[in-house]
């Protein structure tokens, strides 16, 4: 249990806050594992319930726990840091994390290219693309949703794919010889849609980002896809290195 020494200088709030943090973090509270109620945990501690109810309000706010209304404070699943300039397949990012990740295909087609597909692939609306929307776990937790278009013509084989173990982009590298050669992407803040929520399991409304990404072999488009990341389980990183 938590140990906190009220004969030190560091205010206990912040002793009890880095602990629970410490330990979440470490695993040793799981994701979605209702935590001791604040009664309590003032009680176990023989501190004030302010001081008990200030930490949990604080780690609710950074990500860590969440509220259910008459059940208690439970714990989140830990926010992913997504490097914005590093393109890596979804399953190699998450076993690194050493999270399981798991996919659900939930459609596959092929269909005339939607205006803005068409533009963004270089191609005019009579021409077909491959269509592929697939939902996203990470510990059996839904955390982003692909939906992918692909040039028809350069990428037909990937039909016969099941898709729900595989990388997209490595069976067209490496199994079908295609070389992707650059990638133009975008990010922005969004609200997650009715549609998007009910697959996530959460309220609609709820923030999210929206990344693009335009994959090229050579001066070719190749693929477009959009992701959409749950805000409460990820957060983007980048780093730089001034100039001199």
């Amino acid at each position: 249990m938590i140990a906190v020494n009220k004969n030190i200088s560091t205010p206990l709030h912040i002793q009890i806050k880095e602990i629970l943090k410490n330990n979440i973090i470490k695993g040793k509270y799981h994701p979605n594992e209702r935590i001791h109620s604040e009664i309590e945990l003032a009680k176990l501690l023989c501190v004030s319930r302010m001081t008990i109810n200030k930490v949990i309000n604080e780690l609710v706010r950074e990500g860590f726990l969440y509220r259910q209304q008459g059940k208690g404070t439970f714990v989140s699943l830990r926010k992913i840091d997504q490097w914005f300039f590093r393109i890596t397949s979804f399953n190699r990012d998450m076993i690194s994390r050493e999270l399981v990740p798991s996919t659900s295909v939930l459609e596959k087609k092929v269909l005339n290219a939607p205006k803005d597909v068409a533009r963004h692939l270089n191609l005019n609306s009579k021409e077909k693309v491959i269509f592929i929307k697939r939902l996203r776990y990470a510990d059996n937790n839904p955390i982003m949703l692909e939906s992918r278009y692909l040039n028809y013509k350069l990428c037909k084989p990937i039909l016969k794919e099941s898709l729900e173990k595989d990388s997209i982009h490595d069976l067209l590298i490496y199994k079908y010889n295609l070389p992707l050669t650059k990638v133009n992407q975008y990010l922005e803040a969004v609200k997650i849609n009715g549609d998007e929520a009910k697959l996530f399991g959460i309220e609609p409304g709820k923030p999210g980002f929206l990344l693009c990404r335009t994959t090229f072999t050579g001066k070719t488009p190749v693929t477009w896809v959009k992701y959409i990341y749950r805000g409460d389980k990820y957060r983007f990183y980048a780093e730089f290195i001034p100039i001199e």
